[in-house]
């Protein structure tokens, strides 16, 4: 009794101590505002610049940083929503507006988004308390994976430890990999349980699944998947027999229709989305080089000459563990028949799709314009497999006697010293070769390493699992803080889309920005400022097409309601010259750029009775002057009387406009937002009819007299994953409480 009672008391313990790593990874969070990831290169960026201290370094930006125009404006829309109790389907500051729960990583059912959802918090608490809570979870999913694995707590603690302070996810703690791969201990240990033939795992396995899918990243689950089903196959070439490989393969068949079930509400949504938007790359982290290797010992992040490393090399990284792992292989012949069979299951199938990563790494960052898998997303499982054989070595290790510790610990010298040699030393020359800093990583692999060979000397003396596990979970999480450190940065609440006079101008302005493809890049949606272009790379087809006749005639913007443009001294003398006269200058900015208002822009609803219609939009044919194209009504070409009044009721909302239209002849009302199934609309009640206008906005045929028109967001796709996802969850409650007997 006395014992069960330490023993829970420690898995406490370990549990408070992952809890305390947690935090200290995401200081000085919360004692300070802002939060723990590196967003410092948004004041490089021209409406954030004069928020940049001019003593501040300048800061690395890319035309991809996904952190800055995606993952961060994306929570302050689910911030948003949330704040104004409505469900976050729609987005409609970008683009003339996109899809928001049906691109996936938008995260919207995330368990992570709930500091969003739940909480009165500030964005920027939100955002580093949902980072924080996968830490936790990451850490704690270890943790209890390893305990049902029957290690003892000091090497779960090790397990845990390490994983937590893993590239996926420390890393990358505000991307959605992290929001996946916190499941991911908890997955491998139902997929081992459903391979030892325990009734109902796959159950479990499902309820893992189903959450790294709501994780929103496809290519996690998709690697996630194929693990599963490889691990069997490398069970039964390690073992000649294919005895319980059929029986895994139904289960693990069984446990994705679960999830597939459960996650309908978020993936049936995408399957709409991608039907309707235009295969674009997604940017490429770089592959992996030969060189690369080097970062499986060695610091990558420091060893970098100048930028960043791919990010396949972060993954890579294995740190303690690897050292320990040279152990293994001195021990293994001492270790049992079954931990020794399933462990190096695991750790072959990681390898293998580490090999993947490596000698396919080109094809993969190749762009296929899909969510499939690159070349990190091969290395998810690496540092938990190597953290799994690395406590399999240590178990073994202080249950020796005397006489086989001897032994032992010659073999190991010779694997640790090899190791050593050709992962520390001939990694520091081969960043020597590439302009590195090979002292810098090699002192830091060859401390590393001094405390790994320290405390197994010290063990080879008096035994202690706890020196071991602890010590060594301890310089896991320390050796990972140092290799992750320079893309590891706090950013201040003050250069988190500080509100410059830049911002403030385009507030003023009331209306929808567009001009130079600079803007691409600005995710103005932050601070709720509609723009033309989408920063987080939404491309819609309708929306490419319209834009693309407009980079032809930018006098066609105008029929977007795009009445504030910021263009620079180029753009006003080449592309905008012809509209100039009807230009009006509001402000000139240090950076270059100005603000005009487009005296002649279109309002955003709008009443027209002449068009042309057309049996699918025709971007040639969109020129100014042009008839509005009509998809699928009749109008006349030619009218000359005056239109009626068309207004927007307030406040707005994001899934609703309401539109009210004065007295007016037979006619079409265009909204000029972005028309996409799912999209309905109300004629005084009554249910109306939406036809594309001009190729990207909403018209509605209305009749003779005053109208008040109704447009709201109620996709069929959201609805039947909805239905399906309950169905799927009521399934899941009937598996888990129906009795079943023990084998």
């Amino acid at each position: 009794m006395m014992k069960l009672a330490r023993s829970r008391a420690e898995n406490w313990a370990c549990l408070l101590l992952l809890a305390g790593l947690a935090l200290w990874m995401v200081w000085p969070f919360p004692w300070q505002q802002g939060v723990p990831a590196p967003l410092h290169g948004l004041t490089e960026l021209a409406p954030w610049q004069e928020a940049r201290p001019a003593d501040a370094p300048k800061a690395a930006v890319s035309g991809q940083d996904l952190l800055i125009q995606r993952y961060y404006p994306w929570c302050a829309q689910l911030r948003r929503a949330a704040q104004a109790r409505e469900l976050p389907l729609w987005n409609p500051t970008e683009g003339f507006g996109t899809p928001f729960l049906g691109l996936w990583r938008t995260r919207v059912f995330s368990p992570f988004s709930l500091p969003f959802y739940a909480l009165p918090l500030p964005l920027p608490a939100a955002f580093s308390l949902s980072i924080l809570l996968k830490l936790l979870v990451a850490g704690w999913a270890a943790y209890v994976a390893a305990r049902r694995f029957a290690y003892a707590p000091p090497f779960a603690f090790l397990v845990a430890a390490a994983y937590q302070s893993s590239a996926p996810v420390l890393g990358l703690a505000a991307e959605p990999v992290a929001d996946a791969m916190a499941w991911f201990p908890l997955a491998v240990f139902w997929g081992h349980a459903v391979l030892a033939g325990r009734p109902r795992a796959w159950v479990g396995l499902a309820g893992m699944l189903a959450l790294t899918a709501l994780g929103g990243s496809p290519e996690t689950l998709g690697v996630m998947a194929l693990f599963l089903l490889a691990v069997p196959a490398v069970r039964a070439a390690r073992t000649r027999t294919l005895e319980g490989v059929w029986g895994g393969y139904l289960a693990v068949a069984g446990a994705l229709l679960l999830a597939g079930m459960l996650a309908a509400v978020q993936w049936l949504p995408y399957l709409e989305y991608r039907g309707e938007s235009v295969s674009s790359l997604n940017p490429s982290h770089g592959a992996l080089r030969a060189a690369d290797i080097a970062a499986f010992l060695l610091a990558p992040w420091r060893a970098a000459a100048e930028g960043t490393p791919p990010r396949a090399a972060l993954f890579l990284h294995a740190g303690v563990p690897a050292l320990v792992t040279a152990l293994w292989f001195a021990v293994r012949r001492h270790t049992g028949r079954a931990r020794r069979r399933w462990t190096e299951t695991f750790w072959i199938t990681s390898l293998l799709f580490g090999a993947v990563a490596l000698l396919a790494g080109r094809l993969l960052e190749s762009g296929h314009g899909m969510p499939l898998p690159r070349s990190e997303h091969f290395l998810l499982p690496w540092g938990f497999a190597w953290a799994l054989l690395a406590v399999a070595a240590l178990e073994e290790w202080v249950l020796l006697d005397a006489a086989l510790c001897r032994g032992v610990f010659r073999r190991f010298l010779l694997w640790f010293t090899g190791a050593c040699a050709l992962f520390i030393g001939g990694g520091a020359a081969a960043v020597s070769v590439s302009g590195g800093r090979p002292g810098v990583v090699a002192a830091g692999a060859g401390v590393t390493a001094g405390v790994v060979f320290v405390l197994l000397l010290a063990t080879a003396v008096r035994p202690s699992a706890r020196l071991l596990g602890y010590g060594l979970g301890l310089a896991a999480a320390v050796g990972s803080m140092w290799a992750l450190g320079p893309g590891l940065n706090f950013t201040p609440a003050a250069a988190l889309y500080p509100e410059t006079t830049f911002i403030a101008a385009l507030r003023e302005a009331g209306t929808r920005v567009g001009g130079t493809p600079s803007l691409r890049a600005w995710p103005l949606t932050v601070h709720g400022v509609p723009q033309v272009y989408a920063s987080s790379g939404v491309a819609l087809r309708r929306h490419a097409a319209f834009m693309g006749a407009a980079e032809k005639d930018p006098a066609v913007m105008r029929r977007g309601a795009v009445g504030a443009l910021l263009l620079t001294r180029q753009d006003v003398q080449g592309p905008y010259a012809g509209l100039r006269p009807e230009l009006n200058i509001q402000e000139v900015f240090p950076s270059g750029a100005i603000l005009l208002r487009d005296l002649s822009a279109r309002p955003r609803a709008r009443m027209i009775y002449a068009g042309k219609k057309v049996g699918a939009f025709s971007p040639e044919a969109l020129v100014a002057g042009s008839l509005p194209q009509i998809e699928g009504e009749e109008l006349p070409e030619k009218d000359a009387g005056p239109a009626a009044a068309a207004e927007i009721v307030q406040p707005e909302r994001n899934n609703r406009v309401v539109v009210r239209v004065a007295q007016t002849r037979p006619g079409v009302l265009v909204l000029a937002d972005a028309f996409y199934p799912g999209w309905r609309v109300l004629v005084d009640g009554a249910p109306g009819r939406l036809v594309p206008v001009d190729g990207l906005f909403r018209g509605v045929p209305l009749g003779e007299g005053a109208h008040e028109v109704v447009f709201e967001y109620r996709p069929l796709s959201i609805f039947t994953g909805l239905i399906v996802s309950l169905a799927g969850f009521a399934l899941l409650l009937l598996l888990l409480l129906l009795p079943h007997r023990r084998a």
